[in-house]
Order: structure tokens, then C-alpha cells, then sequence
């Protein structure tokens, strides 16, 4: 697929999917349906200052991302972990989170023209 992306990066997807276009294309509706759960469930825990289950979905997004390939939005959620771990630095999450806000749904916009030229 010779398509510039500015959002995604989907060299790690290529290589999990090992040319398996079914597989790929069922990634694609996986993460179209996980991304805007998880960052839902991101923005309420954050308002709730509940640090622990923001640390528990900031972990698991961690794999959602990698297939998504934007380092950008990697790094924000590395943070958003690393603070809601030790729970100091909360001050830094509205930004982190903005910053992931604005990104995935360029991403998502992206994501779907990929899946429907599978």
C-alpha cells in the first residue's frame, strides 16, 4: 500500500497481519471500535481522578497504539501511565490527554481509508 499517512503507521500491523488481508482488515474495525472506547473511558477516569483504572486502560492502550504507529500519541499515553501510576504530576494529564484527544481521530479518519482499500 504506497498511501502517505500523516496519523498512522502501519508497519507493525503489516508485519502481526503477515499479509493475511482478512486478518489486517479485522484489526483495522478492532481498533475503529476500541480507540474511541478507550479514550471515553480515559477522559471520565481522569475527571474522576481515579488514577488506578487510568493507569489500567492507559496499559492496555498501549497495544491498541503500537498498531496504530503514531509515536506521538505513544509518547502522550506513556506518560499518561507513568503519572497515573505513582499519581503525582496529575497537573500534566489535561494536556497529555488533549494531545491524544486531538490526534485520534485523525488517526481514525486514516485507519478507515485503509480499511476500505482492503
Amino acid at each position: 500500500m504506497s498511501t502517505n499517512f500523516q496519523f498512522i503507521n502501519l508497519d507493525y500491523l503489516d508485519l502481526m497481519s503477515d499479509g493475511d488481508e482478512d486478518m489486517k482488515q479485522t484489526m483495522i474495525e478492532m481498533l475503529l471500535e476500541e480507540i474511541p472506547e478507550e479514550m471515553e473511558q480515559m477522559r471520565v477516569l481522569n475527571e474522576e481522578g481515579n488514577w488506578k483504572e487510568l493507569r489500567e486502560v492507559s496499559h492496555k492502550m498501549k497495544s491498541t497504539l503500537s498498531f496504530v504507529g503514531n509515536k506521538e500519541m505513544t509518547a502522550a499515553n506513556q506518560q499518561v501511565e507513568d503519572i497515573a501510576k505513582v499519581g503525582e504530576g496529575t497537573e500534566a494529564l489535561p494536556a497529555l490527554l488533549a494531545t491524544l484527544f486531538d490526534i485520534y481521530p485523525k488517526a481514525l479518519d486514516e485507519l478507515k481509508v485503509v480499511g476500505a482499500m482492503i
